[in-house]
């Protein structure tokens, strides 16, 4: 009963490409930079009081798994959160000198020029289908957090940035 079953199951997938037999994904990219904070309201609500915020989005298909074309919503920004919230932060977070995932230039202004970034502040909410999974760089002495997430993606459910 198993033998039959990875047979069926690399029929299925014979016809993708690309490594680990995955299609090559489709890229959407919205080219804005956005300040609204209501899109990104989950990704933000383990950071308390954000000051400012400057994020863009866009979207992929093709994920690596057996749903072969479901979309994600990919998000990186740059948020500023008050004092009282980056103390709390900074107790959550380690010092490990990591560097960032190559952030978008057109976020580089609102990055801090000498950072000490801090990890260890990973958030996932939702269920499946509905999820979004965010990593956290801190950086205390600015005050500045570099958020990167990823979401199931419905284009009639799900909110985005305003158009520009």
């Amino acid at each position: 009963m198993a033998i039959l079953a990875l047979v069926t199951l690399s029929v299925s997938q014979a016809s993708c490409s690309g490594p680990f037999n995955c299609p090559a994904p489709t890229v959407t990219v919205d080219a804005s930079v956005h300040t609204e904070t209501v899109p990104i309201e989950r990704e933000l609500q383990p950071l308390g009081r954000v000051l400012e915020v400057h994020w863009r989005e866009w979207t992929e298909s093709g994920r690596c798994d057996f749903n072969i074309g479901d979309l994600i919503l990919l998000r990186e920004g740059v948020a500023r959160l008050a004092p009282a919230d980056v103390a709390r932060l900074t107790l959550l977070t380690t010092s490990d000198a990591a560097a960032l995932p190559n952030p978008d230039s057109r976020l580089s202004s609102w990055l801090p020029s000498a950072p000490a970034w801090r990890t260890g502040l990973d958030w996932r909410d939702g269920e499946e289908g509905a999820f979004v999974s965010t990593s956290y760089w801190l950086d205390p002495a600015s005050g500045v957090v570099y958020f990167l997430s990823d979401a199931d993606y419905d284009p009639a459910a799900t909110p985005t940035a305003s158009p520009s």
